[in-house]
């Protein structure tokens, strides 16, 4: 069990546990190794995902902090903000985000879920989606929050950087998934070798690698790059996980020769799509009827499934994907994925 993580104020906005799946067709087309699935995308906020538990925590904070208000940053179909503005209605507080102009920003996918929440939403035109962490677009939520101020909100500002305490909580929120994966997988009866999930800003992998370690968790965590090259995204995990486990005083670290990232299938760069991407949704929608999406976990599976044929397991392993949601996107990329 983990220390610290029960006393934090945390709110109910997820069905916990999520279910852990065995994907025995999908296995089976392979050729191994057995795996499973953690059925983050069935988590129960909005059309689910593995921000949801991060959010426990994060809105808890908010509400302590007496916000009724939140302002956060992202690309424009994230799922991250989608779900961010499902729980603030849910919790009662406003919505408004600064999204930054990425792949498809027309209505569909969760721009459209965002303008039936009536979440306000401003549209930046910027040259590369990292701009979510720089100061401009950090200056912008700024200066949303100070609009909310005069209309009588007080605003909860969410970031994505440490040492906010945003980014630090939705770290925690992971490292608690460990402990939840770890007794599933034993209630399961399975011992996995590996957890194989998408890296994208690093924080669902730093909190899942800090929270295994600390457990002495019997797998391997390997995140599959969607964005970053590998010393940016061991970087990336590194950070947030030291600055997890010092809140937690978890007395713990993870080096960087043990954070394990596969940077071979961004492809041409964040939320485009690449063919074995496309072919990996298409796979795991036929064999297991389970819908994965272009930007984060359909790129994740196409990993999951070269390092397959890579023989980097082995046919006997087990090895459990994380299924991170974000299923409305798939809709905003129908002329790519349609055949």
């Amino acid at each position: 069990m983990l220390t610290g993580i029960e006393n934090l104020p945390r709110l109910k906005l997820g069905f916990y546990p999520t279910p852990l799946t065995e994907a025995r067709h999908l296995s089976s087309v392979l050729g191994g190794p057995r795996i499973l699935i953690k059925r983050e995308d069935l988590s129960g906020l909005a059309l689910g995902g593995n921000k949801c538990r991060m959010l426990e925590f994060i809105f808890a904070e908010a509400q302590r902090q007496g916000a009724n208000a939140v302002v956060s940053t992202a690309g424009s179909q994230s799922n991250y903000c989608l779900q961010i503005a499902t729980a603030a209605r849910k919790l009662g507080m406003k919505p408004s985000f600064v999204l930054v102009r990425s792949k498809h920003c027309d209505m569909q996918g969760n721009l459209l879920l965002q303008n039936i929440v009536d979440s306000d939403v401003e549209l930046l035109e910027v040259a590369d989606i990292g701009a979510i962490f720089g100061d401009a677009v950090s200056e912008k939520m700024e200066q949303v929050a100070d609009n909310l101020r005069t209309k009588g909100y007080r605003p909860f500002i969410i970031r994505h950087t440490v040492p906010d305490i945003s980014a630090i909580l939705a770290t925690v929120g992971w490292v608690s998934a460990a402990d939840e994966l770890v007794t599933q997988l034993k209630d399961y009866g399975a011992e996995a070798q590996y957890v194989v999930l998408a890296n994208g800003g690093g924080i669902t992998h730093a909190g899942l690698a800090l929270g295994s370690k600390y457990l002495s968790a019997s797998y391997k965590v390997i995140g599959i790059s969607v964005y970053h090259g590998r010393s940016d995204a061991v970087a990336t995990v590194k950070e947030y996980a030291d600055a997890a486990s010092a809140f937690l005083n978890l007395g713990v670290k993870v080096p960087p020769a043990e954070i394990e990232v596969e940077d071979q299938y961004v492809g041409e760069g964040y939320g485009i799509p690449t063919e074995e991407c496309i072919n990996a949704i298409r796979l795991v929608a036929q064999t297991e009827g389970i819908f994965l999406e272009p930007v984060y976990t359909g790129k994740a599976m196409a990993g999951l499934m070269a390092l397959i044929k890579k023989g980097h397991f082995k046919s006997g392993e087990t090895v459990v994907f994380i299924h991170t949601g974000g299923i409305p996107v798939l809709f905003a990329y129908n002329k790519e994925i349609a055949r």
